[in-house]
């Protein structure tokens, strides 16, 4: 089973669809650099990039720097504060329009 992986980190977002029956990336991973500002608006549209390169159509996990609770960021850890209590799962499945999981980066 794959899915795409999206990290979202202060400098960088990641992405690659991977098996995760395995734990291996299955594609070469894309990086772009993370808006300046990191708000919620700039960082979507980034997220919805690295979807389009992939040509991606199944489920969408996304990896976020801060306290994230059933998809809402409560915290910003290397982010814009706009983050804070943004619903990450909803803007992201908005942008994509595909199934969305929000976790926190240290809890994936």
């Amino acid at each position: 089973m794959e899915t795409l992986g999206i990290d979202v980190g202060g400098s960088g977002i990641k992405g690659a669809p991977v098996d995760v029956t395995r734990g291996e990336l299955t594609q070469e991973r894309l990086r772009i650099p993370t808006p300046i500002p990191s708000k919620p608006k700039a960082v979507a549209e980034v997220v919805a990039e690295i979807v389009a390169h992939f040509g991606w159509t199944g489920q969408v996990g996304i990896t976020f720097p801060g306290i994230v609770i059933d998809g809402v960021a409560h915290s910003a850890a290397n982010v814009d504060h706009e983050w804070i209590g943004t619903d990450a799962r909803a803007l992201f499945a908005g942008v994509t329009g595909l199934p969305t999981v929000v976790l926190n980066d240290a809890d994936a």
